[in-house]
């Protein structure tokens, strides 16, 4: 059986909106049913004692009037007296069976008849027997005891009124304790509801987020896939689609790169032979503004190779992926004379100090590639640091790790950079503060190369402009 799948991520929010709500709102219905029949209960508890009371009351009186007319009747024979008897008699039935009709509590009940039949049986005496006999004085003292249990009849519906009171207060205890039971068993339902719903609504939007961030770093191997609701899978579907028109893109980049970079080594090499063989006066001496021109074409053309280069580099790496090292022990000092020699002409024109501090003898790597990666560090130190400025390179263990460093004396990366920097064609602010040209590809490529070796690129704090190279030194030098 297929799950759910609301349509919109709209009606997700309201459906889990409900589903949230609904516990509450059935804690809510219950405290008002509870309420009102609690209500009702006290009404008709508070009714029923006020009508026993009032009723015990009136009996009491009634019977006294009974009694006196009853007396006076005896003495004067009055028929007057004897129909006010009769009235007064009804009057008593009737209390009587009102109070009957109460539903009072025991043994209420059972005094109140007993009350009906002993005053039944006193007003028959005293209207069927002759006046002043012994069953009509017999009859008369019967009222000392029915007055008794009539007022014992209304002391116990005064305490009526405080039982009952007592009995409410008992039925609100009980129904505050069902309704924290009620309360503490749907609110974790809530709970459970809206840690539920927040996954499901948060779950798509992650996952868009993700896979953006992946297309915005340039991963468009990973397919994209967004649950949850069919408008947000529809808009994870378009993001794929998205992502495989990004590919194409990168990839048709990368052909073009690849190609239109190849087409310029070969013109490139002719110009380069051309002006070195100018600046080596095989083709005769040269005056010295021609000197000057030679030298400024020999560094272009040098500068352009460096340049296409990268873009084959990166193109390579874009197309077919960083290819296992060849590792052999490799003297880091070597390769960095080497670089140095290279970079001498730009070093000796800005005027820096480079002081290379280098302790480790060999470390596992591809000669080629590791030379790759120093010529791009100090590249890009000599080129973001000032005039008259300072270039050092350092090197050393920590434990099983190498570590080469770079630092310079120029501005530093910020926080806000050290990242980025890494990223292809990236080049921060203080390139176009300082008027530094490149591609933005050189830290790229070394990041490959580090990582292709088990190591890793980072710009550690520090004054200045300092970038961090790590390498594990456990690899076996014959590893593929």
């Amino acid at each position: 059986m297929r799950c759910y799948r609301p349509k919109s991520f709209l009606s997700l929010v309201l459906i889990g909106f409900v589903l949230v709500c609904l516990p509450l709102v059935l804690a809510l219905v219950q405290a008002q049913r509870s309420l009102a029949l609690l209500a009702g209960e006290s009404g008709a508890v508070v009714d029923r004692s006020v009508k026993a009371t009032e009723g015990s009351r009136l009996l009491v009186d009634d019977l006294i009037a009974l009694e006196r007319k009853a007396r006076q009747h005896e003495v004067l024979g009055d028929k007057r007296l004897l129909q006010e008897m009769i009235d007064q008699h009804r009057e008593i039935q009737q209390t009587l069976v009102r109070l009957l009709n109460l539903g009072l509590a025991p043994p209420l009940p059972e005094r109140l008849g007993q009350v009906v039949e002993l005053e039944a049986q006193i007003f028959e005496q005293l209207r069927e027997e002759p006046r002043k006999s012994s069953t009509h004085e017999a009859a008369l003292q019967g009222f000392a005891e029915l007055n008794e249990r009539a007022n014992a009849i209304a002391d116990q519906s005064n305490r009526l009124i405080y039982d009952e009171v007592d009995r409410i207060q008992q039925a609100t205890a009980q129904a505050r304790q069902t309704l924290l039971w009620w309360g503490g068993a749907l609110v974790p339902v809530s709970l459970l509801f809206i840690g539920l719903f927040a996954r499901l609504i948060s779950r798509p939007i992650q996952q868009i987020v993700a896979a953006i961030n992946r297309l915005g770093e340039g991963d468009f191997a990973s397919p994209v896939s967004v649950g949850g609701t069919r408008d947000l899978a529809f808009l994870g579907q378009r993001l794929d689609w998205m992502r495989g028109q990004l590919a194409d893109v990168e990839r048709s980049k990368s052909r073009f790169v690849a190609q239109i970079s190849h087409e310029l080594k070969t013109p490139l090499a002719s110009i380069r032979e051309g002006s070195e063989l100018l600046n080596d006066k095989v083709m005769g001496d040269l005056n010295v503004p021609q000197r000057e021109i030679v030298e400024i074409l020999c560094k272009s053309s040098r500068d352009l190779q460096k340049l296409i280069e990268n873009l084959l580099g990166f193109s390579r790496f874009q197309a077919e992926g960083v290819a296992p090292p060849e590792l052999v022990p490799v003297a880091p000092a070597l390769l960095v004379d080497e670089v140095l020699a290279d970079h001498k002409p730009s070093i000796m024109k800005k005027g820096l100090r480079c002081e290379a501090r280098l302790e480790t003898p060999t470390v596992p790597a591809d000669p080629g590639r590791l030379r790759i990666l120093i010529d791009n560090l100090l590249s890009n130190a000599i080129k973001f640091t000032p005039d008259g400025g300072s270039i050092a390179i350092v090197d050393g263990r920590e434990g099983d790790t190498w570590f080469f460093e770079v630092r310079d004396s120029g501005m530093g990366i910020p926080p806000a950079d050290r990242e980025r920097v890494f990223q292809p064609f990236y080049q921060g602010p203080s390139s176009n503060a300082m008027h530094v040209k490149g591609t933005g590809l050189g830290l790229s490529i070394a990041r490959e190369i580090a990582r292709a070796h088990g190591g890793e690129l980072s710009v550690p704090e520090g004054v200045g402009g300092r970038i961090r190279l790590t390498l594990p030194l456990n690899r076996n030098p014959e590893e593929r």
